[in-house]
């Protein structure tokens, strides 16, 4: 798929996005590049204060912050906000799945399946709700007393719901479990990447997930954990049992939050903490072994590979 430039003008005026350009003719076809890997005909973005260099581009769009001369045959399109012009534009390349559930899933005649969804090949759903637009990939297991809300995807190989595992000895030293009873909500417009697995609730509690959140590949979470709204879970993340993430927290990869800990508000955790006791300030960010906060009002600064958090001033 690709796009002329009047379409891409058209999707500018019709989401009100404020542009100047250097003019709006061209005979090519466009689609979204990466700096990575750049391409004739691509279109790319440019941020205030990028320090790179453009010359290789030819024949494409660049999406600038500030004013730059026309070269190489390229159109020059100046916006407010380069990043976030350039991500709503892909959104448009986004691969449209066709709604229907596969001939080798198997649901549970008990279970509720909204309008509008997508079952992927070899996925179990046992006596679950789904709701309207969902999105579940191949080799999905969802359990009993599940819910996952409106526009969520979960991509292959997660599990959503399976038993957690809790317990104590008895006097003789024998192992008693306790029965795992709870349930699991996930948020409408959630993704829930490859080898996820969200253990249910262990007794009359659900493990909760907010929605618009983002858990990436390889992420575990343990038994009603509560996560707020709109957190980001980079890959390979652990939350333990009974864990509190508030909402718009970032996990980086492979960070661990023991049982019982909370963790504020607009947090960003980097990459390989292990943050093992509760804080109450938001707008931190913690680092290192055990979790040490490394800078206050985080909103100020940009770490490498994590957002900015957004405030609302």
């Amino acid at each position: 798929m690709r796009l002329k430039i009047d379409q891409i003008l058209h999707f500018l005026k019709e989401h009100k996005i404020d542009y100047s350009l250097t003019r709006s003719t061209s005979n090519f076809d466009f689609r979204p590049a990466s700096f990575l890997n750049l391409i004739d005909n691509g279109i790319y973005h440019v941020s205030s204060g990028f320090k790179g260099s453009l010359e290789d581009i030819r024949q494409s769009i660049i999406l600038a912050e500030e004013e730059i001369e026309e070269f190489n045959n390229n159109i020059i399109i100046k916006v407010k906000n380069a990043q976030l012009v350039h991500y709503l534009i892909s959104q448009l390349f986004e691969e449209k799945r066709e709604r229907l559930v596969h001939k080798t899933a198997i649901i549970h005649p008990e279970a509720v399946i909204g309008e509008n969804v997508y079952i992927g090949p070899y996925t179990i759903i046992d006596k679950a709700i789904i709701e309207n637009d969902v999105i579940i990939e191949s080799n999905v297991r969802v359990y009993s007393n599940v819910t996952i809300k409106s526009r969520t995807k979960i991509d292959s190989n997660s599990a959503i719901g399976p038993e957690g595992v809790v317990w104590v000895w008895d006097e003789s030293g024998n192992r008693i479990k306790q029965s795992q009873l709870g349930g699991v909500v996930i948020g409408s417009d959630c993704y829930i990447g490859t080898d996820v697995s969200i253990v249910r609730g262990s007794l009359s509690e659900n493990t909760l997930i907010g929605k618009n959140c983002v858990i990436a590949h390889g992420t575990k979470i343990g038994h009603g954990a509560i996560v707020g709204e709109m957190v980001h879970m980079a890959n390979n993340v652990s939350l333990a049992g009974n864990t509190k993430i508030n909402s718009r927290t970032y996990l980086g990869s492979g960070a661990v939050v023991p049982s019982n800990v909370t963790i504020p508000a607009n947090s960003i955790v980097g990459a390989g903490a292990v943050v093992n006791k509760n804080y109450k300030e938001e707008f931190c960010t913690f680092v290192g072994v055990p979790a040490k906060i490394l800078y206050n009002k985080n909103y100020n600064k940009k770490g490498s590979g994590t957002p900015i958090p957004y405030k609302n001033n």
